[in-house]
């Protein structure tokens, strides 16, 4: 099976990784035959300036419950989405197992990739005990035993260097560096090897998937990472 990606459908298009990936496919050239973002109530409101400023430049949007059934199949049925991209964060990876369910029954969705940016989750004997790590570990589990028509690819990168530069409050286990209070965050004991992506590299290289994949069965469930990305 073979076919060119037109009609994509977002979910969490307005996060952290998320806008920048709405933005670049909003931008392709030749550009796609349509592009949907999926965003909730809350989003539509507080974010309002930046979605109508995409809707200016050809954005189809739709408003919906990202935990509501009936919101998920009307918004497949709706956009007609060929491709299904998820960029949702840590508190809706849970939630993919309901996309990836009703992508399958749908009749049009034939690519989904799953919200899997940043750290490769199966990496090493560590990555299972990690807690955002167990989540999509179960979302990779269900796709292996319950998907047989819609293929899916997981773009995996290794960390951002933006976050690195300035490192959140309550993430400094992931490492990192704060200028202002010249202060680093090591991890282990500061030799390991460790391999960096900014997020407008990451969505250069998913944006090179998206327009030039051609879906066929060697593909299918099999990790993509830029080659500036460390193997496990």
């Amino acid at each position: 099976m073979s076919f060119n990606p037109s009609r994509i459908l977002i979910f969490g298009g307005t996060g952290t990784i998320g806008r920048y990936i709405t933005s670049s496919l909003l931008h392709a050239n030749p550009p796609f035959q349509q592009v949907t973002l999926f965003t909730s109530p809350a989003s539509h409101t507080s974010k309002a300036p930046l979605l109508t400023n995409w809707q200016s430049q050809g954005l189809s949007l739709i408003v919906g419950d990202l935990t509501s059934e009936s919101d998920i199949r009307a918004a497949y049925q709706n956009s007609g989405a060929d491709t299904v991209i998820s960029a949702v964060g840590r508190t809706g990876l849970q939630h993919q197992i309901k996309l990836l369910q009703l992508a399958e029954e749908s009749g049009s969705v034939k690519w989904f990739l799953p919200s899997e940016f940043g750290t490769d989750i199966e990496h090493n004997e560590k990555s299972p005990y990690e807690k955002p790590h167990q989540v999509k570990l179960a979302v990779r589990k269900y796709i292996r035993e319950n998907l047989k028509r819609v293929r899916v690819t997981y773009v995996v990168t290794g960390p951002y260097f933006d976050m690195w530069v300035n490192a959140h409050a309550g993430l400094e286990g992931a490492g990192g560096f704060v200028a202002e209070k010249k202060k680093a965050y090591v991890i282990g004991n500061g030799e390991e090897r460790v391999g960096f992506c900014t997020m407008k590299e990451y969505v250069s290289f998913l944006y090179t998937q998206v327009v030039s994949m051609t879906l066929t069965d060697n593909i299918q469930r099999r990790p993509l990472r830029p080659s500036n990305s460390p193997p496990p």
